[in-house]
């Protein structure tokens, strides 16, 4: 984990580092930096928005582009049964992942 965030804070190549291993299901896989840093957040809480949010700020990139990383990320994470998309309770309900 360390030796991507050297990588990604010196400009270096660090996508295809594995930095968190998940098994599900007998099945082993390797998330990268961004990867393991979206996967950290989701909790049941958290919206994706938010953790959106987190990980641009993390990047120093624009949360509108990451947004769409983050959906894409948690939608595949869904599809494979790693995690669920709820509806968010409250007055202003959004999509959270748990």
């Amino acid at each position: 984990h360390q030796a991507a965030w050297d990588k990604a804070r010196n400009g270096e190549d660090y996508e295809d580092l594995g930095v968190l291993t998940l098994m599900v299901k007998g099945t082993i896989h390797q998330l990268n930096l961004v990867g393991a840093e979206i996967w950290t957040r989701i909790n049941g809480i958290n919206t994706v928005e938010k953790i959106a949010a987190e990980i641009a700020e993390l990047f120093d990139t624009d949360p509108k582009g990451i947004a769409e990383d983050v959906a894409a990320f948690i939608a595949d994470g869904e599809k494979r049964g790693w995690v669920t998309l709820s509806e968010a309770s409250g007055p202003d309900p959004r999509w959270t992942a748990r």
